[in-house]
C-alpha cells in the first residue's frame, strides 16, 4: 500500500510534507507509511485517500488472486451474481410466479449456512440460480422476506472477496425488498447492509445516516426481533462514529448495544449472530482502531470464540493478529493469522488487512515457515 500512496502523491506532484498536512498527520508518519514501516488503520486509510483525492481502493487495491481454486471460483461466481442481479430488477417486466416458496426457502437456508461457514464461493455459486428464482416465487410477500437475508448474504460474500461495487447493488436489492415488505425491522437489516458497504469505502457519514434513520424507526417497537436489529444498528454507528473521530458518541452506542444484548441474550435472527459475544467483538475492534491493543486483548479474553459462527470467528482472529502486532508479539500474530486462515481461507486470503499484517511481519525480518507459507498462499511478498 505504501507504494500506491507514493505513486499517487508523485502523480499529483506533491511533497510528503504537503500531503501529510492535507491528511492531518505528521510528515514523518506519512514517510514511514510510504516506506512500509508503519501500519495504517482503516480510518487513517480514509484520511490518506481523501488527502490524495482518490478512492480507498486505489490505495488498498483489489485483493490479489492467489493460486487458490476456491477463491478463483468465488470471483468468477461474483461476476455471474452481478449479471443475475442486473437481469432481475424489482421494476422489471412482470413475471408469473411458479416457484414454490418452501423449496426456495430451503435453498435460501443452505446459502445462508454456506456464508456463515465462510464458503463464499459456494454461496455465490448457488446465488446465481437462487436470485432469479426468488423473483419467480408464487407468494410475493414470502419472497420479499426471503430476499432480505439472501441479498444480505450476496452483499457480504461479494464484499469479502473484493467486489464492493457489486456488493452495493446487492445491498440496494435488499433495501428494495425490505421497502416492499413495509417492515421497519427488515428495513433496519437492509440499512445495516447499506451502511456496511458505505463504511467499507470510507463513507462514514452516509453509513451513519442510514443507521440513524432505521434506528429511529425502531425506537419503542415491540415487534419480534426489533431489539436485536436496533442493538446491531448501535454497533454499526459506533464504528461509523469512530471513523468520524467522535469517540465519546461511539462509546455511548457501544454501551447501549451492550445493554440491549444483556436483555436479549444470544440470538441468530437475521444472521446477525447478535448477543453479548458479538458486542464484545465489536468493542475489541473499536479498541484496536483507537490505539488500545492491551484493552482489546483483555476484552477478547472473555469471548467464547468457539461458539461463534465461522464468519464471526475469522474477524476475531484477524483482530487478534492486529492486537499481537501492536503488542509486538509477532510470532503470536502469525499464529492468529494462521488460525483465521484455517477457519475462513477464502476470507483471510482476500483480506487487505490480513495481507498488510503479513507483509509487515515479513518486513520486520520475521523468518518462519508458517509465515512464508501463509504469504505464499496470499500472494504476498515483502517488497
Amino acid at each position: 500500500m505504501g507504494d500506491r500512496i507514493r505513486a499517487r502523491r508523485e502523480l499529483r506532484g506533491w511533497s510528503i510534507r504537503y500531503s501529510a498536512s492535507r491528511a492531518g498527520i505528521s510528515h514523518t508518519t506519512w514517510s514511514r507509511i510510504e516506506r512500509g514501516l508503519q501500519r495504517t488503520d482503516r480510518y487513517m486509510v480514509v484520511d490518506l485517500a481523501a488527502a490524495l483525492e482518490c478512492s480507498v481502493f486505489d490505495l488498498t487495491g483489489q485483493p490479489y488472486t492467489p493460486a487458490d481454486r476456491q477463491l478463483e471460483g468465488a470471483r468468477i461466481e461474483a461476476e455471474r451474481v452481478w449479471r443475475a442481479m442486473m437481469a432481475h430488477p424489482f421494476d422489471g417486466p412482470a413475471v408469473t410466479g411458479t416457484a414454490i416458496v418452501e423449496r426456495v426457502a430451503r435453498e435460501a437456508a443452505l446459502v445462508r449456512d454456506l456464508y456463515g461457514r465462510c464458503d463464499y464461493g459456494g454461496a455465490l455459486r448457488r446465488l446465481v440460480d437462487l436470485l432469479p428464482t426468488l423473483h419467480d416465487v408464487t407468494d410475493q410477500r414470502a419472497a420479499y422476506r426471503l430476499m432480505v437475508p439472501v441479498y444480505g448474504v450476496a452483499m457480504g460474500s461479494l464484499l469479502n472477496v473484493g467486489y464492493p461495487a457489486h456488493a452495493w447493488l446487492a445491498a440496494e436489492r435488499c433495501t428494495e425488498a425490505a421497502n416492499l415488505l413495509d417492515d421497519p425491522v427488515a428495513a433496519g437489516v437492509a440499512a445495516a447492509n447499506r451502511a456496511r458497504v458505505s463504511a467499507h469505502t470510507g463513507a462514514y457519514s452516509a453509513a451513519r445516516a442510514y443507521c440513524d434513520r432505521a434506528g429511529a424507526d425502531l425506537e419503542g417497537s415491540d415487534a419480534e426481533t426489533a431489539s436485536e436489529v436496533r442493538g446491531f444498528l448501535h454497533l454499526a454507528r459506533a464504528h461509523h462514529l469512530a471513523g468520524l473521530k467522535d469517540q465519546v458518541a461511539a462509546e455511548d452506542h457501544l454501551d447501549e448495544a451492550a445493554r440491549i444484548a444483556a436483555y436479549t441474550g444470544e440470538t441468530t435472527n437475521w444472521d446477525l449472530a447478535w448477543g453479548p459475544r458479538n458486542v464484545a467483538l465489536w468493542r475489541m475492534a473499536y479498541q484496536l482502531d483507537t490505539g488500545r491493543p492491551h484493552e482489546a486483548l483483555l476484552t477478547a479474553s472473555g469471548v467464547a470464540v468457539a461458539e461463534l459462527p465461522a464468519v464471526r470467528q475469522v474477524y476475531f482472529w484477524l483482530d487478534m493478529a492486529r492486537a499481537m502486532v501492536a503488542a509486538e508479539r509477532e510470532r503470536d500474530a502469525v499464529r492468529m493469522l494462521s488460525t483465521a486462515e484455517r477457519v475462513g481461507p477464502q476470507h483471510t486470503r482476500s483480506s487487505t488487512a490480513a495481507r498488510e499484517i503479513a507483509r509487515g511481519l515479513l518486513r520486520r525480518g520475521l523468518a518462519s515457515a508458517d509465515l512464508r507459507g501463509l504469504c505464499e498462499r496470499m500472494g504476498v511478498t515483502g517488497q
